[in-house]
């Protein structure tokens, strides 16, 4: 059996809904708001910002999703709306991620050509800065907590992460599944540290649902 190390659980560095840009994002809600056109999106779909010769920006105002690596399928972050996906994409296309729907939504599709215009006529680039600049941060955050570091580390990260969604959303969530396509961490050692977590007590773990940490030693 894998000794566990003692320590204090901390998820103060993780990426809170309060730290979210939210008046610049309802100012560029609101300058968007009139372009492009209402499109419903389906569980899985992918959305993805440039396309051929296509560039587009998405607003969404409902709806959960997840930032997936086009690369290799790594799951990035979770985000739910309000949020605008594309700015840096169409700005710097590279086709390195998009968006895939975890729900039944809705969103305002708009040509990036009208959105920058906008940007520029109601002098809102300073908005779009601090936007990217928190996107930039989500990023930067799973870098910090996934790279350099153990499996443990990586599982016990993912669990703090897992532990912020609300109850209702972490019911229909499998924990393994949820840290595989974060991490991609081979799932037996995946299972491994669950199960040696279990048996501590330290976390509650019913059919492969998270329903509660009771305390994260920092290392194993």
């Amino acid at each position: 059996m894998v000794t566990i190390n003692d320590g204090c659980s901390d998820n103060s560095s993780f990426p809170h809904a309060s730290s979210r840009p939210t008046a610049e994002l309802m100012e560029l809600q609101d300058a968007l708001s009139t372009l492009g056109s209402v499109q419903t999106f389906h569980v899985q779909d992918e959305i993805h910002a440039t396309r051929e010769n296509e560039k587009s920006l998405f607003l969404f105002t409902e709806g959960n999703f997840t930032c997936i690596r086009a690369s290799d399928g790594l799951v990035i972050s979770s985000i739910h709306a309000p949020m605008i996906y594309g700015i840096a994409e169409c700005l710097r296309p590279r086709g390195g991620w998009f968006l895939k729907a975890q729900e039944l939504c809705q969103g305002r599709v708009i040509p990036a050509s009208q959105a920058f215009e906008m940007f520029t006529e109601k002098q809102l680039w300073h908005s779009v800065a601090i936007t990217l600049s928190w996107y930039i941060q989500v990023v930067t955050y799973r870098e910090e907590h996934l790279i350099g570091v153990t499996a443990y580390v990586m599982v016990r990260n993912k669990l703090l992460e897992l532990n912020l969604l609300a109850p209702e959303t972490r019911a229909n969530v499998n924990v393994a599944d949820y840290i595989q396509e974060r991490t991609q961490l081979a799932r037996s050692t995946i299972m491994a540290i669950l199960g040696e977590l279990r048996r501590g007590d330290y976390v509650e773990i019913k059919r492969g649902k998270l329903m509660g940490i009771k305390h994260l030693p920092k290392e194993y």
